[in-house]
Order: structure tokens, then C-alpha cells, then sequence
């Protein structure tokens, strides 16, 4: 009430200038007309005074009433003669006689029978209509007013939305510090839910999951309120959202857990069914989106469905690759939107069969996916429900994705879970390849000292293993993650970790080259037996050997190392013609490199690199053979 007062006092100032500014204006033009008038009709005055000076004091009335008639009755009303004598006065035109001064104003002019005026004659007056000139003034005063009144107008609307503007500042500004605050305060409470959560042991690892995603998600929230706080008092209108950056992320794992906090939600309602089931082709699903805002809309919509369903009835979330882009549809077999409200839906303060509802959700919903570069759509049919579809563009895989788990043939695969029920799971998932008749061993382990103790007794397998690594793991202060580090398995290792979407563990895994797993999609991953990756180096440097054998061990390649081509010649019934083979240019005295790719050349080989420090263009007339550095092409 403070500031509509504030707007009212204003306004009424604003009023009463402008009715002070109109008097003062019509005063002012009032006042110079007359004085302008005044002024002009005595100069005229003094210049008839002059020109008949002499017959006037000459005492020949009929003459000068005669030559004077024209020269008064065209620049004034009237004119009298007053002589001093008081005797021989005159009237011009003869005989006028009203001297009204609510009408007339006059100006006189003294004559004297000498040149100094020490001897007066008398005065003449001469008369004119005052009212003329203020009508004048008066018009011109209307024009103003009515000028002024747009002006005023004018000023009327920006006081007005001066006044707007302050009161939606104290808002945002209100909104912010409460943000703030909020974002502040809950982190206390955060922390100590995660300290408690580190101790709940006996809780089974899928319900510790769905807490922790849920307690992420309030963490992200409050980041996300802190982020739009900072960017707020920063804004500038090239940027008037400094919230969540877009990143890349694989949809199905973000959708999997909100589900999962659903499902748990609406728990107390065992006729609500929510259903999502994630397939092979929905699994390497990717897109550009911000995280947390993704999560907030997901779970209104999905909000939003239950509340159609009136306590009974299925809500099916489904993602499905199109055209280059992705499909995620919720729908529900509810009441469904008669059409005239559904094309108002989506628009800011727009809703539907929602008590206290203020529309902002659906809103929301349709502005964060479009500043994705996506659509929404809402389709209902009343009596059978509605359907929402995001229609987001689908994003390339990162590097560190897997898209499928390889088996390389004799090659040991150690699974690390303190959960039996993963290791079932991983059990059932590999016997769908043919394990035996690629002797691939499968090797179980619940606790990292046994697995420690196996690095050690078994180095050649450890060596050539796949590590499939739990992150969490319940009753040990180490982790999957630390644990490749310490043994220096990253390069071979995959963690399988419910917390597949912090922040912290994603940066940790590709700082150390550690591809992830979502635990809940593992049975989605798809698994197949691959040949060795193999590759040859000829080259006689033995330093040559050692760099590209490191490097060849961490990216998971199988690098046979010759010095002399007459070895691998004579080996070459072992090898795929397909098998990349790089060439030292220069081997000895009387061998070179391109010569020994010819001859591989001939025998089939047609992946064939020289390995020099010439530059390409001295090997312009080998097409077919590529040409690099020395450095091994595997090193990052």
C-alpha cells in the first residue's frame, strides 16, 4: 500500500505542475499580448502625434480632423484632443464617447507649444480594443494546452511504468536474496543426509541410489538458484539467463532415476502405474540440454499425468530415436483436455484440472526445450488421455561412451561388486556370447584386497583384462575409480556406478581415461565377442619399440614389434591382411621402408603406414601408402 500511495502522490504532482504550468503560461501570454499591443500602438501613437503636431496646435480642428480620420480609424478606435486650455477639444471620429476600460485601453501622447515641452498643449489619447490581442493569446494558449496534454500524457505513462518497473525490481530482487537464501541454507542439511547416507550399508544399493539421486537433485536445484542469483546481479542483455550451461548427456540415464523418485512418490497409490522401460536402441541416446532443468520439467510432466488419472491409471514414458532426432512422450490414460483449452496450453498462465494450478510448469517445460532447439507437443483426446512429446536434436556419442562392452578372446573379464545380485546380472548379461569357445575367463570379485591380491599373483592376466568396476563400494573407504588408479588398470577399466551423472565422478573418470556405466541400464548395454585388436611395427630403434609398446598397452592394443622385415615375413601366415602395419622409412643400409610396403603391398596387406620424418610429399608417388610421424598414432 506504501507504493501505490508513493504512484498516487506522484501522479497528483504531476497534476497539480501541470495546472500551475498552465496558469503561469496563460498569465504569460496574456501579459505579452497586452504589453505588445501596447507597445506597438504607442510607437504608432508618437508617429501620428508628430505628423500633426502643427495643425493640431495651430488650432484648424476641421483641417486636422480631416487629414487625421484615415491614419486613427485604420490603427485605432478612436482619438480625443484635450487641450490644456480645456477649450477646443476634439473627437476623432466626431462625437464618440465611450471609454470603457473593461474594453479600451488607450495610450497618450503629451503635445507642447515649444521644442523643449516646458509650455504644454495639451494630450492626445488614442483608443484601442484591448480584447483582440488576448484572444490571440488565448488561442495560442489552447494550441499549447492541448500540446502540453500530450506531453503530460506522456509523462503520465512513464511515472507509470517507472513505477512498474521498481516494484518488478523489489520482486526479482526479493525472489533473489529468498533464492539465495534457500540455496544457503538447505546445503547444512545436505551435507548432513550425505554423511548419513555414507553409513547406511544395510540399505540395498538400488534404494541408496534413488536417495542419493533425489538428494542430487535438491543439490543441483540449490547450485542451480545460487548460479541464476550470481548471473541476475550480473545480468546484461546479450546474456539475460546465466543459469546451466547445455551439455551433452545421455538421456536415458537421466530419465531412469526421475522415474525411480516417481515411482517411489506416489507409492501410497497403488493404482498409479508409471512405466518406463529403456531399450537397445533407446540406450545411446545423446542431446545438448541443461541437466537440472531437463530433471525439473520431466518430473512436472509426469506430475501432471498422475493428476489426470484421479488416483487410478498408467503413465508410460517412452525415448525413441527419429530422423536425426529424439523422441521422449508421456502419456497417460486420463481424462484427457477438451481442444479449446488444449490450444492454450504451454502459454504462461495457462492450465487445466489442477486446483491452485498457475500454468508456469507447462510453460516452463515448453521455453527450456525450445532454447534447446527442440519442440513440444501436447495431444489429448477427452475421455482417453494425453500424450506430451519433446522433440529434442540427437547429439554424437562422447568419446568416453560405451556403446557396446567388447570381449576380446582370451582375455580375462573381472567384475568388482559388493552387490552378488550385479554379479548375477553380469553373469546372466555374459553368457549370451560364447565365452568358453573364446576362452574368456569371468572372475567375481566382492572386496578390493582380494582383487588386490590377484593383481599380484596373476600379472599376466591382469594385464590383459576388461575391468568391470562398482564405484560405491559399501564397507570400504576405496572406490572402483581409486582402485584403477592405484593399480593402474584405467585404461582397461569401465566403471558401473548408479551415480553415473555427478558431476565430480564424470570429471574423475575422463581426467584418468575411465569409461562409465549407468548401473540401472547395464542389462541395455550390449556385449559382443571382438577379434584382438592387433597392429605391427617394423622399425629398428629400440627406443621406437618401448614408446609405441606403452602406448599400445594403454589404448588396449596388441603391438607385435620387429626389427628386421624378414621376421615378420616369415610370420605373415599369422596376421589379417587388414592388419595396420607401420614402417620405419629408413632400416638399415640397404633396406628402406617403402620398399618393404611394396612387397607387403603385392601379398595383400592394405592397411599400410611409413613411419618417417621426411615429409609425405617425397612418397607422393605411393598413392596407396600413407605416410605419418613417428610418434605412435595411439599416444593421446
Amino acid at each position: 500500500m506504501i507504493m501505490v500511495a508513493n504512484l498516487s502522490a506522484a501522479l497528483q504532482r504531476l497534476f497539480i505542475k501541470f495546472i500551475l504550468s498552465q496558469v503561469v503560461m496563460l498569465v504569460a501570454l496574456v501579459s505579452l499580448a497586452v504589453l505588445s499591443t501596447s507597445y506597438y500602438k504607442g510607437k504608432l501613437a508618437g508617429q501620428l502625434s508628430s505628423a500633426f503636431r502643427f495643425p493640431i496646435l495651430s488650432g484648424d480642428t476641421r483641417q486636422v480632423m480631416y487629414d487625421m480620420s484615415d491614419s486613427v480609424t485604420k490603427n485605432f478606435n478612436f482619438m480625443e484632443w484635450h487641450p490644456a486650455s480645456n477649450q477646443g477639444g476634439f473627437t476623432i471620429p466626431a462625437g464618440t464617447n465611450n471609454t470603457s476600460r473593461l474594453i479600451y485601453s488607450y495610450t497618450a501622447t503629451p503635445l507642447s507649444f515649444d521644442e523643449k515641452d516646458r509650455i504644454a498643449a495639451g494630450r492626445l489619447y488614442f483608443y484601442y480594443n484591448r480584447w483582440p490581442s488576448i484572444e490571440i493569446a488565448c488561442v495560442a494558449w489552447t494550441l499549447l494546452f492541448f500540446a502540453s496534454c500530450l506531453l503530460i500524457g506522456a509523462e503520465r505513462r512513464r511515472i507509470v511504468r517507472d513505477y512498474n518497473m521498481s516494484i518488478d525490481l523489489k520482486v526479482k530482487e526479493s525472489q533473489i536474496l529468498l533464492a539465495a537464501q534457500v540455496a544457503h541454507d538447505i546445503r547444512s542439511p545436505l551435507v548432513a543426509l550425505d554423511a548419513a547416507l555414507e553409513n547406511t550399508t544395510a540399505l540395498p544399493e538400488k534404494q541408496r541410489i534413488i536417495v542419493r539421486h533425489s538428494l542430487n537433485r535438491i543439490r543441483d536445484v540449490a547450485n542451480a538458484l545460487l548460479e541464476r542469483n550470481r548471473g541476475q546481479q550480473g545480468i546484461s542483455a546479450a546474456n539475460p539467463y546465466t543459469g546451466e550451461r547445455l551439455e551433452v548427456r545421455l538421456l536415458s540415464s537421466l530419465i531412469d532415476p526421475v522415474i525411480a523418485e516417481k515411482r517411489m512418490q506416489y507409492a501410497s497409490k497403488p493404482g498409479i502405474d508409471i512405466d518406463f522401460k529403456p531399450t537397445w536402441e533407446s540406450y545411446g541416446l545423446f542431446s545438448a540440454l541443461q541437466p537440472v532443468e531437463f530433471g525439473r520439467l520431466l518430473s512436472n510432466l509426469i506430475n501432471n499425468a498422475v493428476d489426470a488419472l484421479d488416483g487410478k491409471g498408467k503413465v508410460d514414458v517412452r525415448l525413441t530415436p527419429e530422423n536425426g532426432n529424439v523422441l521422449l512422450s508421456i502419456s497417460d490414460n486420463g481424462k484427457g483436455i477438451p481442444p479449446e483449452v488444449l490450444a492454450k496450453l504451454g502459454r504462461k498462465g495457462e492450465t487445466h484440472g489442477k486446483a491452485g494450478g498457475s500454468g508456469l510448469g507447462l510453460f516452463h517445460a515448453r521455453t527450456m526445450v525450445e532454447s534447446w532447439g527442440g519442440t513440444l507437443a501436447i495431444t489429448s483426446t477427452p475421455g482417453k488421455g494425453t500424450t506430451v512429446t519433446i522433440k529434442l536434436p540427437k547429439a554424437e556419442a562422447p568419446s568416453g561412451f560405451v556403446a557396446t562392452v567388447e570381449l576380446i578372446p582370451s582375455r580375462p573379464v573381472v567384475v568388482l561388486d559388493d552387490d552378488k545380485g550385479i554379479h548375477s546380472l553380469w553373469q546372466k548379461k555374459l553368457e549370451t556370447v560364447e565365452l568358453k569357445e573364446n576362452n574368456i575367463e569371468i572372475i567375481y570379485f566382492s572386496e578390493p584386497a582380494t582383487l588386490r591380491a590377484w593383481v599380484k599373483v596373476e600379472p599376466a592376466k591382469a594385464k590383459a583384462a576388461l575391468y568391470l568396476f562398482d564405484y560405491e563400494l559399501s564397507g570400504h573407504n576405496e572406490t572402483g575409480l581409486s582402485l584403477a588408479e592405484e593399480l593402474g588398470l584405467c585404461p582397461h577399466t569401465i566403471i558401473v556406478s548408479g551415480r553415473s551423472e555427478e558431476k565430480q565422478l564424470t570429471e574423475d573418470c575422463a581426467r584418468l581415461k575411465v569409461r562409465i556405466i549407468p548401473k540401472s541400464l547395464l542389462e541395455f548395454v550390449p556385449v559382443k565377442i571382438s577379434a584382438a585388436r592387433q597392429a605391427v611395427l617394423i622399425d629398428d630403434d629400440q627406443i621406437v619399440h618401448m614408446n609405441w609398446e606403452t602406448a599400445a598397452e594403454e589404448a588396449g592394443i596388441e603391438l607385435r614389434s620387429y626389427k628386421d622385415p624378414a621376421e615378420f615375413l616369415a610370420a605373415l601366415g599369422s596376421f589379417s591382411k587388414t592388419t595396420p602395419v607401420y614402417i620405419d622409412s629408413e632400416l638399415g643400409v640397404d633396406s628402406k621402408g617403402e620398399d618393404v610396403a611394396v612387397v607387403l603391398k603385392e601379398k595383400g596387406f592394405t592397411n599400410l603406414t611409413l613411419v618417417t620424418g621426411y615429409s609425405p610429399e617425397r612418397f607422393a608417388h605411393l598413392s596407396w601408402l600413407k605416410v605419418r610421424g613417428k610418434e605412435s598414432p595411439w599416444r593421446a
